[in-house]
């Protein structure tokens, strides 16, 4: 195994703490893919389906208020 240089420990830390939002983000989207091709079943699916239509009304309807 390839131990990590300081430096680089460094670097990725100070990277984390600068782009917190776009790390959460990222670490959020790739646990939300994990469980949908890995564990969720049928109904899990259903529900999970039933939330995304929700919210892309939402933000649809926000983006056209936003334009008015």
């Amino acid at each position: 195994m390839v131990k990590t240089s300081e430096a680089q420990k460094r670097a990725t830390q100070a990277y984390r703490a600068k782009n917190r939002k776009k790390t959460t983000m990222q670490s959020a989207r790739s646990a939300a893919k994990t469980f949908i091709n890995r564990y969720a079943e049928l109904d899990d699916l259903e529900m999970l389906n039933e939330l995304i239509v929700k919210r892309i009304v939402e933000l649809k309807n926000k983006a056209e208020s936003d334009d008015c």
